[in-house]
Order: structure tokens, then C-alpha cells, then sequence
């Protein structure tokens, strides 16, 4: 179970921007330093993806793509049935 909830790191990685010692945030909140590092790292990732526009979904674009292709695959393949069917009347 996390002793943190989202919002909590949230509001301790913000603290930390404006923060003198990172070890006194950490000892102050009962957090461990390498954790803070984890999720401090964590956050500026997520926010770097802002930058990027579209690369925040690119997981989900390629997937579109792969299953787009697919469809236009299977469509053509459907098409060319429907000329054979038609050719044996």
C-alpha cells in the first residue's frame, strides 16, 4: 500500500523546486530520499511529454496505424471476393 497518495508527491516534488536541502524536504515529509528521486524524476518525464504534443500518445497512434493498415488490409481482400463471386454467376 502507498503511504503517498498522487497529489502528496505532487505537492513534495513542487516543494522541492524552490527547496535549499533536498535530505530536510525528505526527512520533514517521512519520505525517503531515493524515492523523492524516483518520483521527481517521474514527474518531470511526464511533464517533458507536454513538449512533445502528439509523442504523449504515441503508444496509441501506432496501434491506430497497425490497425488501420489492417482494416485496408482485410477490405481489399474483401473486395477481391466479392469480383470473384460475381465472376462465377
Amino acid at each position: 500500500m502507498e503511504k503517498f497518495t498522487a497529489d502528496e508527491k505532487v505537492a513534495i516534488v513542487m516543494e522541492s523546486f524552490t527547496a535549499n536541502n533536498i535530505a530536510e524536504l525528505c526527512r520533514r515529509h517521512g519520505v525517503s530520499v531515493s524515492n523523492f528521486y524516483k518520483w521527481r524524476d517521474k514527474f518531470i518525464e511526464s511533464g517533458k511529454k507536454g513538449f512533445y504534443g502528439s509523442g504523449v500518445n504515441n503508444g496509441y497512434e501506432k496501434e491506430i496505424d497497425k490497425l488501420k493498415r489492417l482494416v485496408g488490409d482485410q477490405a481489399l481482400v474483401i473486395d477481391e471476393l466479392k469480383k470473384n463471386y460475381r465472376g462465377r454467376r
